[in-house]
């Protein structure tokens, strides 16, 4: 599963980007598709494990979790 650094997430409008630490290409993701407990929301530098769906031209971050070590 891929690992990232949010890079920027807006609660508000609910999407932000994610930069993937392997290859550092910017990774779209919107809040339905992030996994957190007790309505938690990213933050700007956690560390996250995601995996990714291609979505007509780009792909993007599906099932979101923040990772242990945050």
């Amino acid at each position: 599963m891929p690992q990232g650094k949010v890079k920027e997430y807006d609660s508000d409008r609910g999407y932000g980007s994610i930069i993937d630490s392997e290859t550092g290409q910017q990774i779209t993701v919107y809040a339905n598709y992030i996994r957190l407990q007790d309505r938690n929301n990213l933050k700007k530098g956690q560390d996250v494990w995601y995996e990714t769906e291609k979505n007509r031209h780009e792909n993007w971050a599906i099932n979101v979790r923040i990772s242990e070590k945050t």
